[in-house]
């Protein structure tokens, strides 16, 4: 007996249903199309639970799930928070080696990328969240600290 997969053609269908509905004004996809890309996400992740020895497929899904919820949210509430939300970009595929780590063959590798990305993401968004406007503040006090230490000796070797 032949088995095949019927996601792809039921993805297509419903994609094509839903353009065609908006094609004909049952609604606006204007602001809604970020959910195509969380969609996609949730596709690789289906993949994933259907062949869980596959781990590799949670790198996409995590990406596109988490980017696209990023592209909602700025398409609903304005895109000028990209300019406080962009290292979400570093965040997503640090999330997804924390994934294919957990949810894998916990291979140590992947664990370093996992935590630069990670740590470099909430570093930056805590700096664009709460340091904001004073970082320049925070690089004049280190400077005057820098200043303030007092000098080395210098011995001379004779």
């Amino acid at each position: 007996m032949e088995s095949r997969n019927i996601y792809p053609g039921l993805l297509v269908i419903a994609a094509g249903v839903v353009l065609l509905l908006a094609n004909l004004g049952a609604f606006n996809l204007v602001g809604l199309w970020p959910l195509l890309v969380v969609f996609l996400g949730v596709f690789f992740f289906t993949l994933w639970v259907k062949d869980r020895d596959n781990y590799g497929l949670l790198m996409p899904a995590t990406i596109l799930l988490v980017i696209g919820l990023l592209f909602l949210y700025c398409e609903n509430y304005g895109w000028w928070h990209m300019r406080d939300l962009w290292p979400v970009f570093l965040l997503a595929p640090g999330a997804g080696f924390t994934f294919m780590y957990l949810l894998g063959e916990q291979e140590g590798g992947l664990l370093v990328p996992a935590i630069i990305l990670l740590v470099l993401g909430i570093v930056f968004l805590s700096i664009n969240q709460w340091v904001g406007r004073w970082w320049p503040a925070i690089l004049i006090l280190v400077g005057a600290l820098l200043l303030l230490r007092p000098p080395k000796q210098i011995t001379s070797a004779s």
